[in-house]
């Protein structure tokens, strides 16, 4: 009788080892999975960052030439470089005007 016993003992600590060691994997895995995605999701948050900071960087090397200086001027302000003639279009004011 006490062989079985101790066989029933053994069989069962083995068999609850068997299901805490799988219970923990599982357990694992569904952790694994979740910090998976959380890490998908910020290197997405990442690359998009990197690349909307590329494209603030370019707009500043823009702004900082004579190129965007003079459209600003030009577009903004109405000015025009010497020896150009500027040409308004008044039929496009008395229009509005007349409205």
């Amino acid at each position: 009788m006490k062989g079985r016993n101790k066989i029933k003992f053994k069989t069962i600590l083995l068999l609850l080892f068997v299901v805490y060691v799988a219970f923990t994997f599982v357990k694992q895995q569904i952790t694994l999975n979740i910090l998976d995605n959380r890490l998908n999701a910020v290197t997405s948050k990442v690359n998009a960052a990197e690349e909307e900071n590329k494209r603030l960087n370019n707009q500043i090397k823009y702004i900082k030439t004579n190129e965007f200086i003079e459209n600003e001027a030009r577009q903004k302000l109405g000015l025009v470089k010497k020896g150009e003639i500027m040409f308004v279009d008044t039929a496009k004011d008395s229009k509005d005007s007349s409205n």
